[in-house]
């Protein structure tokens, strides 16, 4: 634990000394030793546009890094995991294949093999995905749990904390309900505990200032618990960790993405008070002066989103055209996840249209809306088809 603080004041540090806040946004800091200055500044940059939904600004900065830097395993495993947030499995699986591809002919040093299981369990997930090919994703399981069934919660480095996330988001590609494996919780939990390892593992991160892998962890969380109330109590816990002294976390954008996720919850919820206050907590959160332009996608995006749920929960069902238009924004970010879910709406919406859409309900505007969401089919293959029609959260 020490070393792992003594790090991130370092790489902030070393952030600030080339002109960068002392914040960092990335989950996985102990990798960041093999990047020199600019390297972290770019990645740093990378790992924020990505979260702030700015894909495109995001992947121009992965895909100018060139070798040896683009196979560095914290470089790898960042730009792995945005091609997934976007669905694009098939570059996804390319990137960690020349990650792993290049950590098999260094030598084993102990950050570089823990890498190199990350790197593993992503190529298993995502053979899943795109050949229906599942061993490779059960050895990873495996491989994750001896790895760190033993491992005391207040010992996980962030390495290891990428890889209990893994170990509970991999079911999820097989088809498979989240946290359904042969194998039991990591962290080990107490059988008399209410809570399963990855809700221990998150709250004990957040009370020593570990924010960013906290959050990290929220999304695949939420998928496992029981209820939408277990689920807004996580959130309120994260968010109430911000507001203890942390040098080096981004709280405010934390602050603001959880915000968002609750205003979210309480739109499908039908709850119009708690969305509001949640929205004005978020827009409170991300616009703060100096950040306001580049946290404004974030805050468009997810807040959006959220308005057209809450309408649908109050029984106003956004229409095909209310859906149209969010998937014409979210293609001009390069959210194409995002895009093929509100064209997707749009199109179950043309179904049973409500009366004052009769209008809009043609054939060439059905033919459109089904092209669109063809070609991105077409783009990224059967597997983005097949994952988005099972998922049922958005990140």
């Amino acid at each position: 634990m020490s070393y792992l603080f003594l790090l991130l004041q370092a790489v902030g540090k070393r952030m600030e000394d080339i002109g960068y806040p002392d914040i960092v946004y990335g989950s996985l800091v102990s990798l960041y030793h093999t990047l020199d200055h600019s390297t972290i500044f770019l990645l740093e940059k990378a790992i924020l546009h990505r979260n702030l939904r700015n894909y495109f600004t995001a992947l121009e900065i992965f895909d100018s890094f060139r070798a040896p830097v683009s196979v560095k395993p914290a470089v790898a495993l960042e730009h792995t995991w945005t091609l997934i947030a976007q669905y694009r499995f098939k570059e996804a699986r390319s990137i960690a294949a020349r990650g792993l591809s290049s950590i098999q002919c260094q030598s084993s040093r102990d950050g570089h093999q823990a890498a190199g299981i990350l790197l593993r369990a992503l190529l298993g997930g995502l053979d899943a995905l795109i050949d229906g090919s599942t061993h490779g994703c059960y050895q990873s399981l495996q491989e994750i749990y001896q790895w760190l069934s033993a491992v005391p919660v207040v010992e996980f480095t962030d390495v290891e904390v990428w890889a209990v996330n893994l170990y509970y988001y991999l079911p999820t590609l097989l088809n498979t309900p989240a946290g359904a494996t042969e194998f039991h919780d990591i962290p080990s939990t107490p059988t008399t505990s209410p809570s399963s390892g990855i809700t221990v593992l998150r709250k004990r991160l957040q009370s020593v200032g570990r924010l960013n892998e906290a959050l990290f962890l929220l999304d695949t969380e939420t998928a496992l618990l029981p209820n939408k109330d277990a689920e807004i109590e996580a959130m309120e816990s994260v968010r109430s960790a911000c507001f203890e002294p942390s040098s080096s976390q981004p709280t405010t954008y934390i602050q603001g993405t959880v915000a968002l996720k609750l205003a979210l919850m309480y739109a499908e919820l039908g709850d119009d008070e708690g969305y509001r206050e949640e929205l004005f907590n978020a827009a409170a959160a991300l616009s703060v002066p100096k950040d306001s332009e580049v946290h404004s996608n974030l805050l468009r995006t997810d807040a959006w989103l959220a308005r057209l749920e809450l309408a649908r929960a109050q029984g106003e069902r956004p229409g095909a055209e209310a859906w149209e238009a969010f998937a014409d924004y979210a293609s001009q970010v390069g959210d194409y996840r995002m895009e093929a879910k509100a064209l997707t709406e749009a199109l179950e919406s043309m179904i049973s249209p409500d009366s004052q859409e009769v209008e809009y309900v043609l054939p060439e505007n059905k033919g459109r809306l089904r092209g669109r969401l063809d070609e991105l089919y077409a783009r990224f293959g059967n597997s983005f088809r097949h994952h988005l029609s099972r998922v049922q959260k958005i990140r």
